[in-house]
């Protein structure tokens, strides 16, 4: 698989405990030979931790100054979702593996630590990076998917990919009914889903669950099969090749970048299975910040409809988005139309 990277991550202001520390911890630039924090590559004596920071800050479009090691991702640095997920692939493509949630990097020194522990460092790759397991050809230019590695072989191309290695997609049997209606109900993540957080009964929930659905998915982990979220492809338009797609997860998985990773599991399964040209998102103003950072890479933006809902006493715009295969595109092409 070969996964091009593009990423146009913009850092907010650091917080005053942050911005005001002196960055004892971040190595000079002057000590980096030209290029590096830009795609170059650092030279003999240059310590590695330095050289990864200067491309840590390259990958997320800052001054290395603003990556001290006690700095954290989401928290100080304002990296949403799908910024994370950039973050997360980076690491990937560099050879670290990570098995879990658990497993992911919270603050800048955690990235520089994970990287550290590298036996074999791989080589700098900068602002533009490619990650390929040999199979297939590159996606398009500026396309931008997670590196989905390590899932079950396949026993032909035509069989739809439906795994990683972090994560499957699983039939929605009967017995899931429970799980997913808590994803409806709980507070932490019904407002983000269909029902606003005002479910229906639980008798009536199972036959709400199929209204309108081309294919629905739980999606479970691979370590341990538990389940963690829900992706559903809706309202589908098959004449004119398009359908709507929604996704929910955990609150334990919120802003961690990881459900990126099954939702694109799942978008390029669509391609693949339908004739599709492309999946729409529609994304209500609360929900925008979580993939603000993706847009024009993993997604377009084809319309905004002004103050369209209401929820917690304020009007929110909501984000009309199209994922098209070139987007998505992974494994031996997987995701492209035909």
């Amino acid at each position: 698989m070969t996964t091009h990277l593009t990423p146009d991550v913009r850092l907010g202001p650091l917080p005053p405990d942050l911005a005001d520390a002196p960055p004892a911890d971040v190595g000079s630039t002057d000590a980096l030979p030209a290029g590096v924090g830009s795609g170059g590559v650092a030279a003999a004596g240059v310590a590695p931790r330095e050289a990864n920071r200067h491309e840590l800050a390259a990958l997320l479009d800052t001054d290395p100054a603003r990556l001290p090691d006690r700095a954290r991702l989401r928290a100080d640095l304002g990296l949403d979702s799908l910024a994370m997920m950039t973050a997360v692939a980076w690491l990937e493509g560099r050879g670290v593996v990570l098995a879990s949630e658990q497993g992911l990097p919270v603050t800048v020194g955690d990235v520089l630590s994970l990287l550290d522990r590298q036996a074999t460092p791989g080589p700098p790759r900068g602002v533009s990076l490619v990650v390929s397991d040999g199979d297939g050809p590159a996606a398009g230019p500026g396309a931008y998917a997670p590196p989905l590695t390590a899932g079950p072989r396949r026993s032909s191309p035509l069989v739809p990919e439906l795994a990683d290695r972090l994560y499957r997609l699983a039939p929605v049997e009967h017995g899931d009914y429970p799980f997913l209606y808590a994803l409806a109900a709980h507070p932490e993540t019904g407002f983000r889903w269909r029902y606003r957080g005002a479910p229906p009964q639980p008798d009536q929930f199972g036959t709400d669950l199929w209204a309108g659905v081309l294919v629905q998915h739980l999606v479970r982990r691979i370590a341990d099969d538990e389940p963690v979220g829900q992706v559903v492809a809706y309202a589908a338009d098959l004449p004119n090749n398009h359908v709507h797609v929604g996704a929910v997860f955990h609150h334990r998985h919120s802003g961690t970048g990881l459900p990126a990773r099954a939702v694109t599991l799942f978008v390029r399964y669509l391609f693949h299975t339908f004739p599709l040209h492309k999946a729409y998102l529609e994304v209500p103003g609360w929900n925008w910040p979580q993939l603000a950072s993706g847009e024009g890479r993993l997604f377009d933006v084809e319309g905004v409809l002004r103050e369209h809902d209401v929820y917690a006493g304020r009007r929110w715009d909501k984000y009309l988005c199209a994922i098209r295969p070139h987007h998505v595109a992974g494994p031996s092409g997987a995701g492209r139309s035909t």
